[in-house]
């Protein structure tokens, strides 16, 4: 993988910049309250005996998978990464029409679903989709 070449447009930095804001928000969250994000965790249902050291692991394991589609757009423009980010914002859509009632009691994660999404969105801008077929190198050796 090569480093994207060229400056990124802005709608890719802001793409990157609302995502990572919103990944360590989620995080700080998480690790600030350990009971309250070990009692969500073990909502889940998974049927692990969940602690302070796996709610910490957890929580910092799902950051870093937050942050790898994120730098697969903004470091290497990445089309994959780009169709992978918007096919998990289509689920999500559906997960939040699924669960809008809930989520209308709760105006602070549909605002933060609703930023997130609107961020994928900026993956589709004019600027955007330049800078995506800039960068679509073709390496020769490849083919030998």
């Amino acid at each position: 993988m090569r480093i994207a070449r060229g400056p990124r447009p802005l709608s890719i930095n802001l793409f990157a910049g609302i995502l990572v804001s919103l990944a360590c928000w989620n995080l700080a969250v998480a690790l600030f309250d350990l009971p309250a994000q070990e009692e969500f965790l073990r909502s889940l249902g998974l049927g692990l005996d969940w602690n302070r050291d796996w709610t910490i692991v957890t929580s910092s394991a799902w950051f870093t998978i937050e942050l790898i589609p994120i730098a697969l757009v903004w470091l290497v423009a990445a089309n994959f990464a780009r169709w992978f980010v918007s096919v998990m914002a289509a689920i999500k859509v559906v997960l939040i029409f699924a669960n809008l009632p809930m989520l209308y009691a709760l105006p602070g994660i549909l605002a933060g679903q609703a930023i997130s999404l609107a961020a994928v969105a900026l993956l589709f801008t004019r600027g955007a989709n330049a800078w995506f077929k800039g960068n679509r190198q073709v390496d020769s050796r490849v083919f030998d």
